[in-house]
């Protein structure tokens, strides 16, 4: 189940997404109401529950379901703090249906996964359950409404369940503790001031969680979870009388309390005059500016003037955001970054917040920056390019979900029903926001616009909040000081912003193409490869899993393990300084401008054995993405400004990683793994790793990686036609430079310790430990022994779940995963992660030793296997109807020379796993002779 924690730092403020809620066409009423989504069924039961269906075929054969209930910690009464949460975890132990451990097991054993598909999380005024229910066999749909309607009024809340979990939910707090949280115990109170907000963090204390009273949680059980506080939301391939059936059979029963407490929500005080605060702690890892405006009390979207005011709110905020983002990639950066966005944390309020990072200086830099963006958006508006450009964005989101309209899944349609259960968020659905987008945006003016800004800032009284390490070398001020920096920020004389040209295009004219030189059938795979005369290969597949989806990637042997200690940050950060020092004639800034409402994406990136390119675009964009790959490709820049602008910016934001006691103890384990070899693989980058990078080595390196062309062979899935794409394939593919050389994979030599190892390493205030447990080895590569080692992970899984978490109660997260490895040689892997307290450490330890050695010698139940084997068929059954999963596995077989038959016929292969592979891998891993290095992390005292 998913943590909240709220800690409301830049991190986690909540930005304003693009608002897919828009205006109404030219010419209507703007007073007209919205209509609702034909394609959404809305009702309410007598007692008071509401229902959403939605029949949706993507994927076949699964049901999204739901249960929604307006009650979170807000409403928690003084000796109740964190109940609410804690009353999520009660319903994944023990109801009226399912006992204690027989829900998870049931689902995992029907091909649910706990964590990854069965899920719920807590906030401040709501409480979600996510249960994702596959219909391939009878019975299931059916056990899926018997499940959510148990969670709505079923639970049991035994005494024994009860203090069993005790343990599991303070391990979680125990996840939480740290830098941040402590930081947030002294600044939110200030914050929330005013309000109940400030007092109940959904994660509540340690003091109620260890002693609360049985009666005190089933009160609130008994108070907040009735039926005309919850709604059920069915999204999925069913039928819409099939799933009214279900939810009048198991939710009309439902009862209210005969005498209902009112559920009333929480406001907020306005600020009355300017605030600031300077928190520190010696394990925080960044420096952080956040100015956050009074809480206003939101407006609920009801017309079609309401739309149109939403979409005028995401353009001005999509501008500010692109002024800040060009400051944040200037040759002279005023901060690493920074964004404006609206929190949202308090029900039925919003803030206009603005944050920012910063460096050693001190915030006075940064701060003065950000407040001048303010106001010059406040004073003098935007310019017309400008709009131009947001426009364009917003237009090629709402475009792409209206293409896909008839293939998105259910997962992603959820939420939206779920908004409008909580908070009234308008569903007009996709057919009317796409005409109302393409109406209204090309009337909506600067005068519409520009004027927002200053309304959002209108009341002063700021609370100013900066978190950062406690380190002598960061300048910071004092309260009062902060204070007076963002008054004097407000009141500075900012200059109009100059417009200036962009380019239309990424270019001129294309380059000489090649040609196709061959094709061949890739039997069974549905897929064609050509040879270009260049050599480079190029696999197509066409699909028709989703309507404006194109995926492309690109691969060839090499990459890091070719390289020596020399050029250890060169190659490491070689994509990242082309991509900050941008492509052909472009900054990074002309290149976002120039591909303005385009569906484009391209992620250049060299891993241990190979160069890699991934992109994505919608149909219309598909040359687009070729023309930026052959730029990414041939064309890099170097700009020794930028590259430098890079290198502090990094050194600035990483500098205090080391301070996190997580992240220090990982960089130890993986320096003592690897006996200290520099070669190792760098887990957190230190700021004299990138005093070392040089840029014309980087970019050497990076078109050693990319701009030849010998080896590439690159794989095209999804809507795509090949008469379109060969030619655009032929001009973009087969005009790139090849030198008739043969590609590598280089050994390094880079091996872990042989033998048993240990390593204690203490770091942090806290009272917080982690195991990390690596069990290696060299030995054949086989895809036989890889899908085994899988399995052995995932088994080894379910005994974390059920023994560790559900009988110890001694870990809320963790537990195995396996890999095995061709290149650079061959070899396997499996790793055991437990976070805990250190007064577990050796009891988990003897436990994770207790089941490997159960497995060794007799191996796994075969329940368990078969709860595996049924997770794996499941999600192949709804991957091989994913473009994502296709790609992945044309390069597996077609280029790295995988079997076949292991994708056509995966399922027979999972079929056929025996309890008796696992116990030969499990003697296999975890030899007594094989190598073992365990690392555990223990606090400072």
């Amino acid at each position: 189940m998913q943590s909240i924690q709220y800690v409301l730092r830049r991190s986690v403020f909540l930005v304003a997404a693009v608002v897919s809620l828009t205006g109404a066409a030219t010419g209507q009423d703007l007073k007209s109401k919205l209509p609702t989504d034909p394609n959404v069924v809305i009702g309410k039961l007598d007692n008071g529950l509401t229902y959403y269906i939605r029949s949706n075929k993507k994927p076949a054969n699964k049901v999204e379901l739901r249960l929604v209930v307006k009650a979170g910690s807000i409403l928690e009464n003084e000796n109740q703090k964190g109940l609410a949460h804690f009353m999520e975890h009660m319903n994944f132990n023990g109801t009226k249906n399912f006992k204690k451990n027989d829900l998870v097991g049931y689902l995992q054993s029907i091909g649910v996964q706990f964590g990854a598909d069965l899920n719920a999380y807590t906030s401040f005024d709501q409480t979600v359950y996510i249960l994702p229910i596959p219909t391939t066999k009878p019975g299931n749909l059916e056990k899926g409404f018997q499940i959510i309607e148990d969670w709505a009024h079923n639970a049991l809340l035994t005494d024994k369940d009860i203090d069993d979990e005790r343990g599991v939910v303070l391990e979680e707090s125990r996840l939480g503790k740290g830098a941040d949280d402590r930081m947030l115990k002294k600044y939110f109170p200030r914050l929330a001031e005013g309000s109940l907000y400030a007092d109940r963090l959904p994660i509540g204390t340690d003091e109620v969680l260890k002693g609360f009273k049985y009666e005190t949680i089933r009160s609130f059980y008994k108070d907040w979870y009735r039926p005309d506080l919850q709604a059920v939301v069915v999204v999925g391939d069913i039928d819409v009388a099939t799933a009214k059936k279900m939810i009048t059979q198991h939710f009309a029963g439902l009862k209210n309390p005969a005498r209902e407490r009112e559920r009333l929500y929480v406001g907020v005080t306005p600020r009355k005059a300017p605030e600031a605060m300077v928190v520190t702690d010696k394990e925080a890892t960044s420096t952080d500016l956040t100015i956050m405006f009074p809480y206003t009390k939101n407006e609920e979207s009801t017309t079609l003037g309401d739309y149109k005011e939403d979409l005028e709110r995401s353009l001005v905020q999509q501008m500010i955001n692109r002024r800040l983002g060009e400051l944040a990639r200037s040759s002279n950066p005023p901060f690493p970054q920074a964004y404006v966005g609206f929190d949202n944390l308090v029900h039925g309020y919003e803030s206009f917040t603005a944050s920012a990072s910063f460096g050693n200086e001190g915030p006075e830099q940064a701060l003065n920056a950000l407040t001048g963006e303010l106001l010059r958006a406040k004073q003098f508006g935007f310019t017309e390019s400008e709009l131009e450009l947001a426009k364009r964005d917003l237009m090629a989101n709402i475009e792409r979900a209206y293409n896909e309209r008839a293939t998105t899944e259910s997962s992603r349609m959820l939420e939206e029903y779920i908004r409008n259960f909580l908070d009234n968020e308008p569903i007009p659905g996709i057919e009317n926001e796409n005409n109302y987008h393409k109406s209204m945006l090309p009337a909506i003016k600067l005068g519409d616009v520009n004027g927002l800004v200053g309304h959002w800032m209108a009341n002063p009284n700021t609370f100013t909040l900066i978190t950062a390490p406690d380190k002598g070398d960061v300048k910071l001020p004092t309260d009062k000081q902060l204070n007076d920096m963002v008054a004097k920020g407000f009141s500075q004389k900012v200059e109009r912003t100059v417009e200036r040209a962009v380019a239309t295009s990424l270019m001129a004219s294309p380059p000489p193409p090649g040609k196709i030189a061959s094709k061949a059938s890739e039997d069974g795979l549905g897929a064609t490869t050509y040879t270009l005369s260049n050599g480079v290969r190029v696999t197509i597949k066409p699909t028709d899993f989703k309507s404006d989806e194109i995926l492309m990637t690109g691969v060839k042997r090499g990459g890091s393990t070719g390289y020596d200690v020399a050029d250890r940050s060169n190659v490491n950060f070689a994509t990242d300084i082309v991509e900050n020092m941008g492509v052909g004639d472009f900054t990074p800034t002309d290149l976002e401008k120039v591909m303005a409402g385009k569906n484009v994406k391209v992620d250049m990136t060299i891993n241990d054995v190979s160069a890699n390119i991934s992109a994505s675009s919608s149909v219309k964009d598909f040359e687009s993405l070729m023309q930026l790959m052959h730029l990414y490709m041939a064309r890099p820049r170097k700009d020794a400004a930028l590259f430098n602008a890079y290198k502090e910016k990094q050194k600035t934001m990483l500098q205090f990683i080391s301070s996190n006691p997580r992240a220090a103890f990982a960089d130890t384990t993986v320096c003592a793994l690897y006996n200290g070899n520099p070669l190792r693989r760098m887990v957190f980058p230190k700021p004299e790793d990138f005093e070392k990078m040089n840029m014309d080595r980087a970019v050497e390196i990076y078109r050693e990686e990319f701009s030849n062309a010998d080896g590439y062979h690159f794989f095209i899935v999804g809507n795509i036609r090949p008469d379109v794409a060969l030619p655009l394939i032929e001009t973009y593919l087969g005009s790139l430079p090849t030198a008739n050389r043969v590609t590598m994979i280089k050994d390094n030599g880079v091996r872990p310790v042989k033998g048993s190892k240990e390593l204690k390493y203490r770091k942090g205030k806290e009272k917080q430990s982690l195991i990390m447990a690596i069990y290696s080895g060299e030995a054949p590569y086989s895809e036989d022994l890889a899908l085994k080692a899988a399995a052995l992970a995932e088994v080894l899984n379910i005994k974390v779940i059920e023994e560790m978490r559900e009988k110890m109660g001694a870990i809320y997260g963790g537990g195995f995963s396996a890999s095995v490895s061709q290149f650079p040689y061959e070899r396997f892997s499996i790793q055991m992660q437990l976070p805990c307290g250190p007064e577990n450490v050796d009891k988990l330890l003897a436990a994770a030793n207790q089941e490997i050695k159960n497995i060794r010698e007799k191996g796994p139940d075969q329940k368990d296997l078969d709860k595996v084997k049924s997770q794996w068929r499941e999600k192949n059954i709804t991957d091989v109807k994913e473009n994502k999963y296709w790609s992945g596995k044309l390069e597996s077989v077609v280029f790295w020379g995988r079997n076949k038959e292991r994708v056509t016929n995966y399922q027979n292969f999972v079929d056929k796993l025996t309890t008796e592979d696992m116990k030969n891998t499990a003697r296999q891993m975890f030899s007594d002779n094989g190598n073992k290095f365990i690392s555990v992390l223990y606090p400072e005292s």
